[in-house]
């Protein structure tokens, strides 16, 4: 029993000691290694002449829930969700408007419907709730979940919630672009809904 306890006690002290002593290049070239890799290529080129008139600092909370069968769906333990808090910013703007001269320093801006141009939204936390019995339970991934933090009924409601606001931004930048050009401008806005200011 001794020997075997002695055995093992140098066993152990010998593994050390080589540790210590083995140059650092032996332990590079002998050892596993975990590498990542990626590599990117441009598959396109598009120019834009879009004006951004607002950005909207957003945060949210997104929920993916699993339901189980209509049989068992009061059952707590089957049951799964996933929550993921965001923030980030989106974009409103517009497209290029189209401006005419309609006299002496005159001139008519046309304004297209205001977009929709980007957001930059990220996760900052994501909490799964998930019942003991719910593997077998359907749910959406968290890709489809991170794809749809911003939907497109989302959308709509941003731009519809600050049409006025984009409307007072976009006379604001194009009569400053105007009168940079020409002091005297004056400019009439016509929008897309066929409202003119």
């Amino acid at each position: 029993m001794f020997g075997v306890v002695v055995l093992v006690v140098g066993a152990l002290a010998g593994g050390y000691l080589a540790g210590i002593f083995t140059p650092p290049w032996l332990v590079a070239a002998l050892g596993s290694q975990s590498v990542i890799k990626n590599e990117q290529v441009v598959t396109s080129m598009e120019k834009k002449e879009q004006t951004v008139l607002l950005e909207l600092g957003v945060k949210g909370v997104s929920e993916a829930e699993g339901i189980p069968p209509a049989v068992l769906k009061d059952f707590p333990l089957l049951k799964k969700a996933r929550y993921m808090i965001y923030s980030g910013k989106v974009k409103l703007g517009v497209d290029s408007v189209l401006v005419k001269a309609t006299g002496d320093h005159t001139f008519t801006v046309s304004v297209p419907e205001f977009i929709w141009i980007g957001d930059d939204v990220n996760v900052d936390r994501v909490i799964s709730s998930d019942g003991l019995l719910s593997a077998f339970t359907a749910q959406k991934s968290e890709i489809e979940q991170i794809n749809n933090l911003v939907s497109s009924a989302d959308r709509a409601y941003y731009l519809e919630q600050n049409r006025q606001t984009l409307r007072d931004q976009a006379e604001f930048v194009f009569t400053k672009y105007a009168k940079s050009i020409d002091p005297e401008a004056t400019l009439k806005f016509v929008y897309a809904d066929g409202e003119a200011e």
